[in-house]
C-alpha cells in the first residue's frame, strides 16, 4: 500500500522570513507607538513646568516689584561660562535668601553646563529632555544667548537664542514681563517643537 507523502512538520524558510517580516513590522509599529507617547507626555510635563516656573516668576515680581534678571551680576557672569546665562541668572535670583526658590521643587535644577561662581554651581532649570529652558527679561529682548543643549541624536549643540515675536504683528511676545521657552523634543531651539509661556506661532 502506498501511503501519500505527507508534509513535513516545521516552517517552511519562506514561513520563516514571512512571520520575521512581520515581526518586524509590529515591533518598528510599537516602538514608534511608544515614542510618540513619550513625547506626548514630556510635552504636557514640560508645558505644566513652564507654567509652574512662571507662576513663581510673577510671585517674585509681587515681592520685588521686577521679575528676575536674565543676566549676572559681573562678579558672577565674569566666573561663570558664557552658556545659560539667562536661566542661570533667574536661579539665581529666586533661589537667593530670603526667598528659596518661591515654593519650586529642587528637582527642576540641574548644572548642565558644569559651570560655578564662587565654589558654588550655577544650575539651570530644566525641560523633561534635561535641557536648559531659555529665560529672558524684557530688558533683554533684541539680546542673544548662547544655550548648550543636547539634541535628539545626543550630540551637544550650541543655540543661538532671542526673544521670540510675533509673526503677525512683529511685536514681542511677552513684553511686558518675560519669556521662558523650551528647546523642546528635537533639543534645538528655534524650531517648531519649542514650547514657552506663550504662545508659539510660527
Amino acid at each position: 500500500m502506498i501511503h501519500p507523502k505527507g508534509r513535513s512538520a516545521g516552517f517552511t524558510l519562506i514561513e520563516m522570513l514571512a512571520v520575521i517580516l512581520i515581526l518586524g513590522i509590529l515591533t518598528t509599529f510599537l516602538l514608534t507607538t511608544m515614542f510618540g507617547a513619550r513625547t506626548t507626555a514630556n510635552e504636557k510635563l514640560t508645558e505644566a513646568r513652564i507654567a509652574n516656573i512662571a507662576a513663581a516668576i510673577g510671585n517674585f515680581e509681587g515681592v520685588t516689584g521686577d521679575y528676575p534678571p536674565s543676566s549676572q551680576d559681573d562678579g558672577i557672569a565674569g566666573s561663570g561660562s558664557a552658556f545659560n546665562t539667562g536661566i542661570e541668572a533667574l536661579v539665581t535670583a529666586m533661589w537667593g535668601e530670603p526667598h528659596d526658590g518661591f515654593g519650586l521643587d529642587d528637582d527642576f535644577l540641574f548644572n548642565t553646563d558644569g559651570d560655578q561662581a564662587s565654589g558654588q554651581p550655577l544650575f539651570e532649570m530644566v525641560d523633561m529632555w534635561e535641557n536648559p529652558l531659555a529665560y529672558m527679561h524684557r530688558s533683554d529682548y533684541g539680546e542673544k544667548h548662547v544655550y548648550l543643549t543636547i539634541d535628539e541624536e545626543g550630540v551637544e549643540v550650541e543655540n543661538q537664542v532671542e526673544a521670540r515675536k510675533h509673526p503677525r504683528t512683529g511685536r514681542w511676545a511677552n513684553r511686558k514681563s518675560f519669556q521662558l521657552i523650551s528647546a523642546g523634543s528635537d533639543g534645538i531651539f528655534g524650531t517648531g517643537d519649542d514650547l514657552a509661556n506663550f504662545d508659539i506661532q510660527e
